[in-house]
């Protein structure tokens, strides 16, 4: 059954259950003790103190029977082993165990204090900073200035925000500039620059300057409304190893009483049938046993080992949208990268101009006069490359559709765009196989050479692949782009392989081929909406959140906020991590149990001494709050350490 979250209520309430308890055992160890008064006065005031800290106890094991249908669980063991104290009472005043009983329950109930405080901790931890439902943003009106709830802004709102304030909607800039401080949604601490016309996402905070924001989406469609309900649901998704625990425990919790059982009855009935001093070491044993066997230790550090993996994640930009994914991180053999946006910013750049007859420099002159006019993103990055105020005139500039353009510069026709173009209108001295990738340009119908274009690399692409090579992850680039520039890229990167002139269907093909491989899984890296097929299909999908598409960020398995390819890097090795914390926590838990265990039977086949209930209740408790504390842990470290 899936923990409440405690109110503050229910803390004080717990607060105060502690105290009065431990003010009982006080009163009924030290001042009602059986030297002085009868038994049952000390067993009514040990029942009071058992009753005040132990009755939601049995109301949530009395719940996991009804509904669960779990009849043997954590709160079973304890309600067992702390009757069981009570009942080692018959065997003689020698042997009151009614304090011990108090104690097995009240060390329990602080234990699942801290439990529940350190996973609160790390839930808050992950929403504070960017839950915006309840701050107030000030709304520019023709009366003034109003105060709005982020909740209730809607679209057209127009925002003021000043320096160390949130941007609390997702907007166009329409007045001002400043640096913006993103690191809440993209894990950078590094702030940009934005001004009017630019666009911001609620949930950064505004570091210097002031600005107006135009309200583009309601809080319900924002940024930060995605991201909490990914948090939100991300932890309903269970790892492999949450999965195992769960039936583990179920399996578990029966097997230990029956074993519990047999430690308590087979060795008086073989040693000593009729002592009574016997049959009450080995019950004392058996209760020792119970206890210290109970799973709490693994049963919550696995999961919350998890949480803070999911949370370390979110604190680099990276939102995963659930643990089972960290699971399928750990397996990925291949990882499968679109192109444009994705390792490369999506903005190309002149990469080289070669000239026939004539000299760089005129050569790219003349071709920016010719595309100055056109939208196309190849023309401007061309336009881009001459200085303002030095863009020759043209004229009578027509676009060949599909081709390139024509145009008239100082008298003379030039003609910018592919290979064909120049063929077709049989420009003298072009060459008939294309020399290399880029524009070609004639200058009054003869050849004057091509400008090289490409999109330009994310300064992290290079460093990303030779990363996941080093983990032992094969990479591969797969585009719809032409086979050359496909090629070029993925040599100067060094992708382990390439695929160009793809079409969705075939990149699709490709994804299925290699997904659920023997090998290892398959993570596909894309951010465009054709690429949402291929994030869903592959093993794990990966967005690009920041200029991603919404059908790419909805479709995709983990988020990245800021569109950096090395967060791939640092996801893959933050799943490590959590799996090798979650593996600690396991082995380390079952060693500890497994010496208290032994020592509780040899001390009662000794005869001679015997384990206090109150160590094996420490020994699991203080373990399980130790486990704990080794997860949480794992939420304040860094992606990129080893």
């Amino acid at each position: 059954m899936e923990e409440e979250e405690r109110s503050l209520k229910d803390y004080i309430l717990l607060g105060v259950r502690v105290a009065l308890a431990i003010a009982l055992i006080i009163v009924g160890k030290v001042w009602l003790n059986e030297a002085n008064f009868d038994w049952y006065v000390n067993l009514i005031v040990m029942g009071v103190a058992y009753a005040i800290i132990s009755y939601d106890v049995f109301i949530k094991a009395a719940k996991n029977i009804v509904l669960e249908h779990e009849f043997f669980d954590e709160c079973g063991l304890m309600i067992l082993a702390s009757l069981g104290a009570f009942v080692i009472r018959v065997f003689g005043p020698d042997h009151n165990e009614y304090m011990e009983g108090v104690l097995v329950m009240l060390l329990y109930q602080i234990g699942e204090l801290f439990e529940d405080l350190a996973a609160d901790k790390s839930r808050d931890a992950i929403t504070k900073a960017i839950d915006l439902r309840k701050e107030k943003a000030r709304v520019v009106t023709e009366n003034g200035i109003i105060e709005k709830h982020a909740e209730e802004l809607t679209v057209g709102d127009v925002i003021m925000i000043g320096a160390g304030m949130k941007i609390l909607a997702d907007g166009e800039i329409v007045e001002g500039s400043g640096e913006i401080d993103e690191s809440s949604l993209t894990g950078e601490f590094n702030p940009v620059f934005r001004s009017a016309g630019e666009s911001v996402n609620s949930g950064s905070i505004l570091s210097s300057g002031t600005i107006q924001v135009k309200v583009a989406r309601p809080y319900s469609e924002s940024t930060v409304a995605k991201l909490l309900d990914m948090i939100e649901n991300s932890s309903e998704k269970k790892s492999k190893s949450t999965r195992f625990i769960d039936s583990f425990s179920k399996i578990y919790a029966p097997v230990v009483t029956l074993l519990a059982v047999l430690i308590a009855v087979l060795p008086p009935l073989i040693i000593g049938a009729t002592d009574g001093a016997i049959w009450a070491r080995w019950l004392y044993s058996a209760l020792s046993f119970l206890i210290v066997s109970c799973p709490c230790a693994i049963v919550i550090s696995v999961p919350l080992a998890y949480f803070a993996g999911l949370g370390l994640a979110s604190k680099n930009g990276v939102l995963v949208k659930g643990a089972e994914y960290f699971d399928k991180l750990n397996a990925v053999a291949y990882v499968g990268f679109d192109k444009t946006g994705t390792l490369t910013e999506g903005k190309f750049e002149v990469k080289d101009v070669v000239a026939y007859g004539v000299s760089k420099e005129e050569l790219l002159a003349f071709a920016s006069a010719a595309e100055s006019s056109s939208t196309h993103p190849i023309a401007k990055a061309i336009v881009a490359k001459i200085e303002k105020g030095q863009l020759k005139n043209a004229k009578d500039i027509a676009e060949v559709p599909g081709k390139g353009v024509r145009a008239v510069v100082e008298g003379k026709t030039v003609l910018v765009g592919k290979h064909s173009l120049l063929l077709e209108n049989d420009v003298k001295g072009v060459p008939e196989n294309m020399l290399g990738i880029g524009v070609y340009v004639s200058i009054e119908g003869s050849f004057a050479g091509y400008i090289e274009v490409q999109d330009a690399l994310k300064a992290s692409s290079k460093s990303t692949i030779e990363e996941l090579h080093q983990l032992g992850v094969k990479t591969v680039l797969l585009s719809g782009d032409k086979t050359e520039n496909v090629e070029s890229i993925s040599q100067e990167l060094g992708l382990s392989e390439h695929h160009g002139d793809l079409l969705p269907e075939e990149k699709l093909s490709f994804i299925s081929q290699h997904a659920n491989a023997k090998e290892g899984m398959f993570a596909f890296v894309g951010d465009g909406i054709n690429d949402a097929p291929s994030l869903r299909l592959a093993d794990v999908g990966i967005a690009m959140g920041g200029l991603g598409s919404d059908a790419a960020v909805n479709s995709a398995d983990c988020v990245i906020m800021n569109d950096d390819p090395h967060k791939v890097v640092s996801v893959m090795k933050i799943a490590k991590k959590t799996k090798h914390r979650a593996i600690f926590n396991i082995i380390c838990s079952l060693s500890v149990k497994a010496i208290v265990m032994i020592l509780a039977i040899v001390a009662s086949a000794m005869g001679t001494w015997s384990l206090p209930l109150f160590v094996s209740v420490f020994a699991d408790t203080g373990l399980s709050m130790l486990m704990i504390l080794s997860s949480l842990l794992l939420g304040m470290g860094k992606s990129d350490s080893k």
